[in-house]
């Protein structure tokens, strides 16, 4: 177990009682899957019908790969296949429930449909694990939904990342802990690439999913070299999109680890460029706290207005700390202009609830508190 004080929330926290509320209908976060989720049944499927029918022209090759999204039961073959479509129907079932019962009157009202949602869920994501105990994902979102304290929580995760890496290493050919990107040079060939390989492994998007979910938890548990070292692990696949460079830029801030945190800037600049990086929530609001807590306070004034200039609602999200469904198992994708600033600050919460003079200075600065009311009043928060 990661080294931290035992907390008292719950893994899918299960109140909403601790912020301002739930978005209204017109600014509702939107759940979607991520970091590969959609592209992974339909390459899994595709790669091993081929495998399986090896006959096929490459005429007919490309009428399967054409078909596959449309129709993947089709192609689910085995058993495992199949389970994996069940669990993705009941992702989704879970995703479209949790938009439709965002307005509920009242908060108690929506508290305890959701759990009710969680619980029959859960319930069904366990009988798929009975079925094909390779369906990690499946594992992962039931131990997430599970309403339990923090550490019986990462105990369950870590248990799964553990069984999850055996069988990586034991039973899937290639995959390699220590190659650059999991997978060993022999079976990069043929134009086949190691995001090729990721994309199309679904243990392996399993394990990385439990890894972010670790890294998760742990953050929201004040474990931050423990949430960073876990993100790191993360951000070595290739072919996965992810967001995980934000917790490690969260948690360096935290630590005070200058060095580090500007290191990993610049290897962000150069993989994503300079723009995407300076329009990063994670990064802006990373470094306003990193030069708060390092007392240079000229610097985090002005990269505090940067924060609130650049990333659409931070100012807001900041000052108003406003509920965020849990993730589901991971980040969803962002579908309103203003879901990356706060899911950045609801993953900083922690954080800057522990440097106590932070909100009250960042309220101070009147262009803050300024761009803040416009923006609720714009979107009518």
């Amino acid at each position: 177990m990661p080294p931290g004080s035992p907390p008292t929330t719950s893994c899918a926290p299960r109140s909403t009682s601790a912020y301002c509320g739930r978005p209204s209908r017109a600014c509702r976060l939107r759940e979607e899957t991520s970091n590969g989720s959609e592209r992974l049944h339909p390459a899994y499927l595709e790669r091993t019908y081929l495998a399986s029918h090896p006959e096929l022209t490459d005429a007919a090759r490309e009428l399967v790969h054409n078909d596959i999204s449309a129709n993947p039961q089709k192609y689910a073959q085995s058993e495992h296949a199949q389970a994996l479509l069940s669990y993705a129907g009941v992702h989704h079932h879970l995703l479209d429930e949790l938009h439709r019962i965002e307005d509920m009157g009242s908060d108690e009202e929506f508290e305890q449909t959701r759990n009710r949602l969680f619980d029959d869920m859960r319930d069904e994501l366990l009988k798929i694990v009975r079925i094909d105990a390779l369906a990690v994902d499946a594992q992962l979102l039931a131990i997430i939904l599970a309403d339990t304290p923090v550490d019986a929580c990462l105990g369950d995760l870590m248990k799964l990342e553990t069984s999850a890496a055996d069988y990586l290493q034991q039973s899937v050919p290639g995959f390699d802990m220590e190659a650059p990107h999991y997978w060993a040079n022999n079976v990069l060939a043929d134009g086949v690439t190691a995001a090729d390989l990721t994309v199309s492994e679904p243990a392996l998007i399993g394990w990385l999913h439990t890894l972010e979910a670790i890294s998760q938890l742990c953050m929201a548990s004040a474990r931050y070299r423990a949430a960073a070292n876990y993100a790191r692990r993360v951000l070595k696949a290739e072919g996965y999109p992810t967001r995980a460079a934000g917790t490690v830029l969260l948690a360096l801030a935290r630590l005070e680890d200058q060095d580090g945190f500007f290191a990993l800037a610049h290897q962000l600049e150069e993989q994503m460029g300079a723009d995407a990086l300076e329009n990063s929530p994670w990064y802006l609001l990373a470094r306003t706290i990193l030069l708060f807590k390092t007392n240079k306070m000229r610097p985090a004034t002005r990269a505090l207005r940067e924060f609130a200039n650049r990333c659409e609602g931070g100012a807001f999200f900041l000052l108003n700390p406003m509920y965020q469904t849990p993730y589901l198992p991971c980040r969803p994708e962002p579908r309103d202009p203003w879901d990356l600033s706060h899911q950045a600050v609801w993953e900083a919460d922690g954080i800057i609830s522990d440097t106590p003079d932070f909100a009250p200075w960042a309220n101070a600065c009147e262009d803050v508190s300024q761009l803040a009311q416009e923006f609720a009043r714009r979107y009518g928060f």
